[in-house]
């Protein structure tokens, strides 16, 4: 029995901890939406311009914060040389998912009590993607066959730096920013530089 309740009192102080944290808005939780500004293929883009995630954002002692985000964008592209005769004939169309997980640390240059705050961040960003390619290509005696496949690309890292405003209305924190991103993707055709516009709702 002392031992169970030595785990219901610790369980008690874990749970008061975390609500005392979360009413003091040491953790905020928000959701972020917004546009790319640069293609996500250097040639053929197809991608939708839209991005959508979740947040969350731990504040720190003097100003400090760190933040980590789930990012959602759905991309694609069409490739294609048929310029070049039938028996160089290629099509390739591709469709895929990609996810960035960036993980910033920011500074705000004013007190969280004043009614907006500039900040900055810098930090990584890592993205996976998971693509459809089909398309057509010479077989034999140059007659032209489909292909189909799936594949997941490796995690790739990218250096990220961010910057905006947070606005307070009560709880409610709206913020404005602008973000680009430096990939370190080794394949020729996809942009290894991404800027984004997003507006991001935090509670």
């Amino acid at each position: 029995m002392g031992v169970r309740m030595r785990k219901l009192s610790l369980f008690f102080a874990l749970a008061a901890a975390f609500a005392a944290c979360a009413s003091a808005q040491l953790v905020s939780v928000g959701a972020l939406g917004g546009v790319r500004l640069t293609d996500g293929f250097n040639s053929g883009d197809e991608s939708r311009f839209y991005v959508i995630g979740a947040s969350v954002e731990v504040h720190l002692p003097a100003r400090f914060a760190v933040e980590a985000d789930a990012l959602y964008q759905r991309i694609g592209n069409t490739y294609s040389n048929i310029d070049f005769g039938p028996s160089q004939f290629f099509v390739s169309r591709e469709r895929g998912n990609s996810w960035q997980f960036p993980l910033y640390v920011k500074y705000y240059f004013r007190r969280n009590t004043a009614a907006w705050q500039p900040f900055i961040g810098t930090g990584y960003a890592f993205r996976t993607i998971s693509m459809h390619v089909e398309g057509s290509e010479p077989g034999t005696d140059a007659v032209l066959q489909s292909f189909s496949q799936e594949f997941r690309a490796g995690i790739s890292v990218g250096a990220s730096i961010a910057g905006g405003l947070r606005f307070h209305y009560g709880r409610l924190a709206i913020l404005p920013q602008v973000r680009y991103t430096r990939w370190g993707d080794s394949n020729d055709n996809i942009n290894r530089n991404e800027a984004t516009l997003l507006l991001g709702v935090a509670f």
